[in-house]
């Protein structure tokens, strides 16, 4: 809109009360980004009901209950400035029309009803108080935005939003960041202990190739901690290049073989409502082809994460996707059970499987709690009964109630893992805003009958009590998984910079710390974070583990963020050092991406024998998009590996939950066990159930321990691998 055009109307309107012309309400597509898609092929009467189903939602929902539909919201307080007289109340509703701007990513319109308003109201350094600087704040983090999208997301680069900011994520549009710094220095001189102002000052500088030199002295925060001693780890971002840098806001992933080929395959969600599920599959060349309109998946829409199994045992990967996290009550959005049929097709079975059910979630995970042979699946609810999907022979039954798992709280992340090493999985279930639940698996009254003990506060791990995504991983391998927790606070939305300044320059931060609980063996877990050196604040969205060194010790990798633009605090990469303590290389490695970072997953997609890591970036607002990541790995520190397939036959068939040790001798002559878990990660982002080890220096494999998760908890052994190979290991019959 002409700048001079819209200021006449503003001006207009504050005193008649006539409205400011806004953009019109953009048109329900397919894809982030605009794009509408029309399958070009036949899809099933599942997937068609389900997006019928989808779309109905997506076109009857009410935006004043959706945070994210912005673009309708802007529309509801154009409505609002049509009829509203009281010059005070069209002030509010100015500015929360461009939130809503922003938030639409209507950036532009945005500034330029801000800066109308200030001009008009005559607010500025002199009359600066908390109730106007709120204009201030909103302008000043709108052209921060405005920089990131003419830099980052325009003219991306592999450094792009990666601090610290330098070579190809400089600046060379700048008068976001010129602008902004300008107002975070109004700011200060008036608010000198706004630690969010300072820290987005500092970034904005940055991004301009001008810290730390041009930073005011007085609000500098020192670079001592961008400089970390250099990592032998190499990574870098290769999305665009290798054509998986989907556009969207959060959302989950799966990155998995998902035809069988050879190559590992990604299936990316993004949160909008009418946003598309997309499939990339990866070509022989090592880059992936958008199979999305082939694959039977258009019109199955939305979703905030995937998980993956292979529910009904046939050998192809199939994948849960989970909606209406964060929504509220009225998000009575269903789930949807993605049947893969091999060939890169996908149905939507949902309601012939029997999981239909419409209530808010974002978390669940797959685990053979009875070990039957058939993997079952726990759906966790925010403000709805949390859901125990009990698997017969590719058919689902709800037995929450009858196993007292039907529980009532907002849970945000949900995994299996066998604490105990008696062959079957417990739960944990992380909640938001209450204590978390750790339920034991324990043999019922009858031979195959299970039952659960709610053994939260006897075992410790009741904390964080504002937590968010979680794992079981044995970080120090000594045979028993331990816990991750991560911290999020979510009263802590609107400090999140704040934060990070706090934690950079060493002083107490005021958010939720994650929890790491070292497993004592006995049902019980001891709080090691802090001796761990993990015990800092990082409001995690989506994280993963993998081994990112192929040392044999598990990294983890944290997508991070809130809801609110001010949130650009960088995601974080932890290194496992031995089993001793885990060491922040996030800058070491430039892995420190400021946007929202949500699912994550650990993965060789290049089959060179080391992990890569790919994350799903984006926020919670429809203007809030950004391109994901694959951070490609090309380490070269002389450490072997060793990849495990296994294929299960009494148990289920993707061998989800069998225990694997492996034993290597060491160049000394010593021994070291090392010990994994098929499964797929985390709580958000979903790992190939291929199971790639590293065994660090080890000079030979002298044998590889299964124990198989079947009724029998039977266990096989087979010695003298070859390092560095794939062997493809059936249950019963050693390798195929």
């Amino acid at each position: 809109m002409n700048k001079k055009f819209t200021f006449f109307f503003f001006i207009l309107s504050l005193f008649t009360g006539v409205s400011t012309p806004v953009n019109a309400q953009m048109k329900s597509c397919c894809e982030p980004d605009g794009t509408i898609l029309v399958s070009t092929v036949k899809q099933t009467a599942g997937t068609l009901k389900m997006a019928q189903i989808l779309d109905s939602i997506g076109r009857h929902a009410n935006p004043e209950n959706f945070y994210l539909m912005n673009n309708a919201r802007m529309a509801l307080f154009e409505k609002k400035l049509a009829i509203e007289k009281d010059p005070y109340k069209r002030v509010s509703y100015y500015f929360q029309y461009a939130n809503e701007a922003l938030n639409a990513g209507k950036t532009d319109e945005a500034i330029g009803v801000l800066q109308q308003v200030i001009a008009v109201m005559k607010f500025n350094a002199e009359n600066l108080t908390i109730k106007n600087r709120l204009f201030f704040d909103l302008l000043a983090i709108a052209f921060m935005r405005k920089g990131e999208l003419e830099n980052c997301a325009a003219n991306h680069t592999a450094q792009s939003c990666i601090i610290p900011i330098q070579g190809g994520g400089l600046h060379t549009l700048t008068t976001g960041s010129e602008s902004a710094i300008e107002i975070y220095k109004m700011l200060l001189t008036q608010f000198p202990d706004d630690l969010q102002s300072r820290y987005l000052l500092n970034i904005a500088y940055m991004t301009l190739g001008k810290y730390p030199a041009q930073v005011p002295k007085q609000w500098l925060i020192g670079s001592a901690i961008f400089n970390q001693t250099k990592s032998d780890i190499v990574l870098k971002d290769v999305a665009v290049s290798k054509g998986v840098d989907m556009n969207g806001i959060s959302g989950g992933c799966v990155v998995e073989d998902l035809d069988n080929d050879g190559l590992p395959d990604i299936m990316a969600s993004s949160y909008g409502l009418s946003d598309q599920i997309r499939y990339m599959h990866q070509q022989k060349d090592g880059t992936f082809k958008n199979e999305t309109l082939a694959s039977g998946l258009v019109g199955i829409t939305g979703g905030l994460n995937l998980i993956h199994a292979d529910y009904n045992n046939d050998g192809f990967a199939d994948i849960i996707v989970l909606r209406g996290g964060w929504l509220g009550k009225d998000a009575r959005f269903p789930f949807s059970l993605l049947k893969n049929n091999g060939q890169n097709n996908f149905e939507d079975v949902t309601i012939d499987a029997g999981l239909y059910s419409a209530a808010p979630t974002q978390t669940a995970s797959w685990g053979d709690f009875n070990n039957d042979g058939w993997i079952d699946l726990f759906v966790s609810h925010e403000g709805y009964p949390c859901q125990l999907f009990m698997n017969v022979k590719g058919k689902f039954k709800d037995v929450a109630p009858k196993y007292g798992l039907n529980i009532l709280a907002f849970v945000k992340g949900c995994i299996w893992g066998d604490i105990n090493n008696d062959g079957f999985p417990e739960l944990y279930l992380s909640v938001l805003n209450g204590p978390n639940k750790l339920w034991l698996n324990k043999p019922g009254k009858t031979p195959g009958e299970r039952t659960f003990e709610d053994i939260s506060k006897s075992a410790g791990v009741e904390e964080p009590i504002h937590s968010f995504p979680t794992w079981f991983f044995d970080f120090d391998n000594d045979g028993f998984e331990d816990l991750y927790v991560s911290g999020y606070d979510t009263k802590m939305y609107s400090d999140v910079g704040g934060d990070a300044a706090r934690d950079m320059l060493g002083i107490p931060t005021l958010g939720e710390k994650p929890k790491l609980y070292h497993n004592n063996g006995n049902n019980t877990f001891t709080d090691v974070s802090a001796a761990y050196g993990v015990d800092h604040v990082n409001y995690t969205m989506g994280c993963n583990f993998g081994d990112i060194d192929n040392d044999g010790w598990p990294d983890f990798y944290l997508g991070t963020g809130a809801p609110e633009f001010t949130s650009i605090v960088p995601n974080k990469l932890y290194r496992n050092m031995d089993g001793k303590r885990f060491e922040d290389i996030t800058y070491a490695t430039n892995t420190g991406h400021i946007q929202k970072g949500h699912a994550v997953a650990f993965a060789d997609i290049d089959n060179d024998g080391d992990q890569d890591i790919y994350a799903v970036m984006g926020g919670a607002t429809e203007g809030d998009r950004f391109r994901n990541v694959l951070f490609e790995n090309s380490t070269n520190n002389g450490n072997r590996w060793i990849k495990l397939k296994l294929e299960g036959t009494t148990s289920n068939k993707a061998a989800i939950g069998a225990k694997i040790r492996i034993k290597v001798k060491q160049a000394d002559g010593s021994f070291q066990n090392f010990y994994h878990v098929v499964n797929t990660g985390g709580s958000f982002g979903s790992n190939p159930l291929l199971v790639t080890a590293g065994i660090g220096k080890a000079i030979s494999i002298e044998e590889v321990e299964i124990k198989w998760p079947n009724a029998k908890n039977s266990t096989g052994t087979l010695r003298n691998l070859a390092v560095n190979s794939l062997f493809k290991i059936k249950e019963g019959f050693g390798i195929q």
